[in-house]
């Protein structure tokens, strides 16, 4: 449907979390996830390859999900190339349902896979080094007392949130989200991880390492 080097020209200037080295990574998971599960190869392609085109959009807005807009730019794209309709609808629910936080729910294998496959990528040692990447883009503190009523929302994107914070009230949570068998080993393992690392930055923190 699109090639990789077709793909990546829709990326130009997004930022590091949100990059093509993003959509790279969540490519190969999703290439993996599926042939895991069974789930049809081309839309996972394509869906992986275009599900962040209009993140710089939601981040200029401040409030449009750039899952939606993705999702209607994308099959724009696929129609626009000879991509048969049902084809180009499949990849565009799976784009509209990636989002953590959206309001549409993955209702094909297909979308389930790239839903996992993106949030596989926000967690494990590449989760901690995204949410350092964007946290030091709003400069924000390395460190610090997570409040209690902290929830998972675009507010958390000011100087006083930290990746400690994100990792409390959202990264954390990430594997108990994934549909996907296969998914959820994954997510284990790299559950693990991550805590392990928050957990021992605690103790350097506050010089018991």
């Amino acid at each position: 449907m699109i090639s990789v080097e077709e793909a990546r020209e829709y990326y130009h200037g997004a930022e590091s979390g949100h990059d093509f080295d993003h959509v790279l990574r969540v490519l190969a998971l999703a290439e993996r996830l599926a042939r895991a599960e069974g789930a049809d190869l081309e839309i996972v392609r394509a869906a992986a390859l275009l599900h962040d085109i209009a993140r710089a959009d939601e981040d200029e807005t401040h409030g449009d999900d750039h899952a939606q807009m993705a999702a209607v730019r994308a099959q724009s794209i696929l129609l626009a190339r000879g991509v048969p309709t049902e084809q180009a609808d499949a990849v565009a629910h799976a784009i509209a349902a990636h989002r953590f936080r959206g309001s549409v729910a993955p209702q094909t294998l297909e979308a389930q896979v790239l839903f996992d496959a993106d949030k596989l990528d926000s967690i494990g040692a590449i989760g901690v080094a995204r949410a350092y990447a964007i946290s030091g883009a709003l400069n924000q503190r390395l460190w610090g007392e997570v409040a209690p009523d902290a929830v998972a929302t675009r507010a958390q994107r000011n100087a006083s949130h930290t990746a400690v914070a994100e990792f409390v009230v959202k990264l954390s949570k990430v594997r108990e989200r994934v549909f996907t068998r296969a998914a959820r080993q994954i997510a284990e393992d790299r559950h693990a991880y991550m805590a392990a690392f928050f957990a021992r930055l605690e103790q350097e923190i506050i010089g018991e390492r």
